[in-house]
């Protein structure tokens, strides 16, 4: 698959809103030293549902997202643009806050039932 097919894609902008999901946790998680129990606790929801997102299963509606993003202290920001103008601007290299590169090893990646996508041990954010 071509890169700009890739990011014409809803697999790759769903599994990038996953990610960031995953990585937020993940890093409230670490910098407030809490076990996977306890940050579900704080969050108000069961250890699975965590343990679920943590493994790139869970699949969340909006509402959950941002209720999860403030009670890790982060507000979500989507902004929407211009396809067209996106794969020029990643074609020249574009790249800042707004839009992290996630790189996975495709060969320990793989897509689980429903579509899910498990990032493996050796993802970068």
């Amino acid at each position: 698959m071509e890169r700009e097919e890739l990011l014409r894609s809803r697999e790759y902008w769903t599994t990038k809103i996953r990610l960031d999901l995953y990585k937020l946790l993940e890093d409230h998680k670490r910098a407030n030293h809490l076990t996977v129990e306890q940050l579900a606790q704080q969050l108000g929801v069961t250890k699975g549902y965590v343990s679920q997102i943590l493994n790139g299963d869970a699949d969340h509606k909006i509402s959950k997202l941002v209720e999860l993003a403030l009670m890790c202290g982060k507000v979500p920001v989507i902004s929407y643009e211009d396809t067209d103008q996106y794969i020029i601007d990643d074609m020249r290299g574009k790249q800042d806050e707004d839009r992290p590169v996630v790189h996975l090893n495709l060969e320990t990646a793989s897509v689980k039932s429903g579509g899910n996508i498990s990032i493996g041990e050796d993802a970068v954010f």
